[in-house]
């Protein structure tokens, strides 16, 4: 990808695809030290005097227009399935159930740190049960990027506004850059919740480091609109740490949008033309299969056709397609080949996905954030 292409659409450059009470989480108690690798972003919503109006002003900030303009396409084309018809490398989730409900689009305003520029890209994300009913999960790279440039690290592209919507349906989003209207219920049913707080693993923050689980985020969001906390809005998934095993049977969900980095496009010439499709990131879809061990990375691999902008969206095991409940054990995060072993670098490859699975630092975040207040 040129570099300007890059400076345009950051998101697409590193993307991956490029994806109530603690009892309810699956999990198994944290090493002591695990706290002291991550890292809390500064904060998008400032604590303070001014926290509600500037939460307001976020919320705001995410009209139909900037909508579009972060969360759908860049060819300008709709939706293609496959001449086959939809299959388990992805297909558009119809069914209602608590995921529809839960998973939504993450959209972002990036702010570089040399010069300021600003660009709006999108990525997945869950809300998944909590002490404080506010948190949500993500890619580490949803939220920071590292700038490099002819191979120099030039700065950082770092979220300085982003909105969760969740059970985000694209439906009737007009490709209309300039409209300035707020979005109606048929595109953000439960409303848009600004993010006010993230936390990172510190191997990404510093160093976008994809192994061990890094490319996560734990997030959690308020809403100026409504007094509830998002949990008490759409549900939440049970979170599960140390979780990862394979073979196991994964669902994978997210917001597919990039056809230009989609392996199964209808202009690649990779595998079968049959299994070649296009997404314009207005629809919410899934994959499902049999997951396996990726020789780099903490977490499952999937043959699966979902696109980037699926970055951050949950994988959940022991789903149920009739509740459309599961327990969530990683977040998507990138490509890899069909083998599990494409070096951490060549991320340019298919037709995998990796999802990072959750581990003791990822349990770190998460107790730090389902304790903590959203401003």
């Amino acid at each position: 990808m040129k570099i300007s292409n890059w400076l345009a659409k950051p998101a697409a450059y590193l993307a991956t695809c490029a994806l109530a009470l603690t009892g309810f989480a699956v999990a198994t108690a944290a090493p002591a030290n695990a706290a002291s690798d991550l890292v809390e972003l500064k904060r998008p919503v400032a604590a303070g005097s001014t926290y509600e109006a500037d939460l307001k002003k976020d919320a705001d900030f995410w009209t139909l227009g900037k909508m579009a303009a972060a969360g759908l396409n860049s060819d300008g084309n709709d939706e293609i399935a496959p001449s086959g018809g939809w299959d388990e490398l992805s297909a558009p989730w119809t069914d209602q159930g608590l995921v529809s409900r839960t998973t939504g689009k993450l959209l972002t305003e990036y702010t570089h740190t040399v010069g300021g520029k600003k660009v709006l890209s999108a990525c997945s994300a869950n809300v998944v049960t909590s002490a404080n009913k506010s948190v949500i999960t993500s890619a580490g790279h949803c939220f920071k990027l590292a700038g490099v440039v002819m191979g120099a690290v030039i700065g950082d592209w770092e979220a300085t506004n982003v909105a969760f919507i969740p059970g985000f349906n694209g439906a009737n989003l007009p490709r209309d850059f300039d409209n300035s209207q707020p979005p109606g219920t048929d595109v953000a049913p439960y409303g848009v919740w600004p993010v006010t707080r993230v936390w990172m693993p510190s191997n990404w923050y510093y160093g976008a480091n994809w192994v061990n689980g890094s490319d996560v985020a734990m997030a959690v969001v308020d809403n100026p609109y409504d007094s509830r906390p998002v949990e008490d809005v759409t549900g939440g998934q049970r979170i599960g740490f140390n979780q990862v095993s394979n073979p196991q049977t994964v669902y994978q969900f997210g917001y597919p949008t990039d056809n230009s980095r989609n392996w199964y496009s209808k202009g690649a010439s990779n595998g079968d033309p049959s299994d070649r499709r296009n997404y314009d990131g207005r629809t919410m879809m899934y994959a499902h299969g049999t997951s396996f061990s990726d020789k780099y990375y903490y977490g499952n691999d999937l043959i699966s056709a979902m696109s980037p902008g699926s970055s951050g969206g949950p994988w959940l095991k022991d789903f149920d397609p009739a509740t459309g409940a599961g327990v969530q054990i990683g977040v998507t995060s990138r490509f890899s080949n069909a083998q599990g072993t494409i070096v951490p670098t060549a991320w340019l490859a298919g037709p995998a996905l990796v999802s990072q699975g959750f581990g003791a630092v990822s349990q770190a975040m998460y107790e730090k954030a389902q304790m903590a207040t959203t401003n």
